[in-house]
């Protein structure tokens, strides 16, 4: 035997071609452990059992099957089942019957079954056998696919397992791979439970005479005392009505509190529980009222501690469901609560037992209301500067800088939008011939108005009014662009102008932003002033420009 060639530390999984393989596929073989081989990915295999490719080094083992870590990734097996287990040193029962669930991994023919749990069965319950390969008795081998069936009895480390029923998945896989699965078997029911389910047909529940009652009682055999109790409590536990309530404190800076009243079916029991306000100032405690039997007239009788609630018969009157409803006030030990609503549960119980319906239970409102703020109006504009100046003063100790638009400015600086307008309304014969030309600006929403030169007029075109933005008195909003188009009427320092016309270049912009104007934008019959072309209009436009900002007279310009 020669020296050793390789040192490095074996291992058992690896990879090749991207795939994970088992490096010690031998030695497995060689104790008789079945591999699961991968599928064929072409065509779904009729049997299962052909599917597996026990032998490895068989040519069929190529790169076109999947291995089964990856074909039966997350698929699952699920059967249920039963096993007897031996009760000693108990005379009630000998052995008892616990039902299970077998749950077989396709991808490693691994195992693990669990219990499910039974409420007040006194049994530890949930994973009984942790997933991993479960070997076969007397043998190395390994339970698989052939070994689960129904009616099939497994040995599992000294317990045999008997299969009863599977899901649809489980049958569906057999069926799929040739394999038909028997009917379901039932579970057989263990002794003990036999005779408590017949003996509670027989004697349980049966009411006794009164007089019985208490001559058993004066005998020393207080039997079947509290039946009545004892249905009620087994039949509404766990069942509990829930209001949303609220108080009123009426003291001085008394504000409205929200509970929330839970009533216990089980046992008549009311308990308050306080809604915890976040940031309210008040220490956390939760309670109001803890789980107990809330008297109806408490504050009737004398301070004696044990006739707190009762009547002049001396029988103590608790609230019950039918004093509870949505709209109405029950009174905890002085505090007079207001029921608002309800959940779900209890709607449907009240329903069920008292044939109410959704009107009965109003949804009140719980909020409080909110507090009105004196707000302080600005003062009106005095004329000076831009209202946005004046309003500065207002809202700011140390007033601010208006801000302005600077993309409206940048973007729009230059775009002009010509129109021809003349006076409407009750306009006097002479003023009837005058024409103007509104010029607004884009960039910052204001315009002006020019009257055109006419010979033996009788009146001195030019500037008319200012550039400025203007204030529609209407809406009391300033002018905006949509606000000009052809038969739009205008009001300016009390005079009114109706657009009788607009230059090309105007028609053309409200051609193409039609977003602004919508439907205004249609009437486009009439372009330019007296038929002038677009080129004309913008050299018309520049010179009355320069005419409406010279320092002489408009005749001179």
């Amino acid at each position: 035997m020669g020296p050793k060639d390789r040192y490095h530390k074996s291992h058992i999984f690896d990879m090749s071609n991207g795939i994970r393989v088992d490096m010690n596929k031998e030695k497995l073989e060689s104790r008789g452990v079945p591999r699961t081989s991968p599928l064929n990915i072409t065509s779904t295999p009729v049997d299962y059992r052909q599917s597996i490719d026990r032998n490895v080094s068989s040519p069929a083992a190529t790169m076109s099957r999947l291995p089964a870590w990856v074909a039966y990734d997350r698929k699952v097996l699920r059967f249920s089942g039963y096993f007897k287990e031996s009760v000693p040193a108990s005379s009630a029962e000998n052995w008892r019957v616990r039902r299970c669930l077998v749950y077989f991994y396709l991808e490693d023919e691994s195992m693990h079954i669990a219990e499910p749990k039974v409420e007040n069965s006194g049994i530890v319950q949930g994973v009984f056998v942790k997933r991993h390969r479960i070997p076969k008795e007397g043998s190395n081998a390994f339970y698989s696919v052939s070994d689960l069936a129904i009616g099939a009895e497994l040995p599992i480390y000294g317990r045999v397992f008997r299969l009863t029923d599977c899901d649809d998945f489980t049958r569906a896989f057999y069926a799929s791979n040739g394999v038909q699965l028997g009917e379901p078997e039932a579970v057989p029911a263990d002794p003990f439970t036999e005779k408590q389910t017949s003996a509670a047909a027989r004697s349980h529940n049966k009411l006794m005479n009164p007089l019985k009652t208490f001559m058993e009682a004066r005998l020393g055999r207080a039997m079947h005392a509290g039946i009545e109790e004892t249905q009620k409590f087994l039949h509404n536990d766990g069942k509990v009505l829930r209001f949303y309530a609220q108080w009123a404190d009426d003291k001085l800076y008394g504000e409205i509190r929200p509970y929330i009243l839970h009533y216990f079916l089980a046992t008549d029991e009311v308990e308050v529980q306080e809604v915890a306000i976040p940031n309210s100032g008040r220490d956390p405690f939760p309670s109001l009222l803890k789980r107990q039997k809330l008297p109806k007239n408490w504050n009737e009788v004398g301070m004696d501690l044990s006739r707190i609630g009762a009547g002049d018969d001396g029988k103590v009157i608790y609230v019950s469901p039918a004093d509870l409803r949505v709209g109405g006030t029950i009174q905890v030990y002085g505090r007079n609560l207001l029921l608002c609503g309800a959940d779900a549960f209890t709607k449907q119980w009240y329903a069920r037992e008292y044939g109410l319906t959704d009107a009965d239970f109003p949804r009140l409102n719980m909020d409080d209301p909110e507090p009105t703020i004196a707000r302080v109006s600005p003062p009106p504009h005095t004329g000076f500067g831009s209202e946005e100046d004046s309003l500065g003063s207002f809202l700011y100790l140390m007033p601010k800088v208006p801000k302005q638009d600077f993309k409206k400015l940048i973007e729009l600086d230059g775009v002009n939008l010509r129109f021809l307008a003349k006076l409407s309304g009750n306009v006097p014969k002479v003023d009837v011939g005058r024409r103007f030309i509104v010029t607004y600006y884009l960039a910052n929403d204001s315009f002006q108005i020019y009257e055109k030169f006419e010979r033996n007029s009788g009146f001195v075109g030019g500037k008319f009014l200012e550039r400025d933005r203007v204030k529609n008195p209407i809406n009391n909003e300033w002018y905006k662009a949509s606000d000009f188009y052809v038969g739009a009427k205008i009001t300016a320092n009390k005079f009114q102008f109706e657009i009788i016309d607009q230059d090309a270049y105007t028609a053309k912009f409200i051609q193409h932003n039609r977003h602004i104007w919508g439907e205004k934008a249609d009437d486009t019959t009439r372009q330019g002033f007296q038929g002038e072309s677009e080129q004309q209009s913008r050299e018309t436009h520049a010179t009355q420009e320069q005419a409406f900002h010279s320092t002489g007279s408009p005749r001179q310009a």
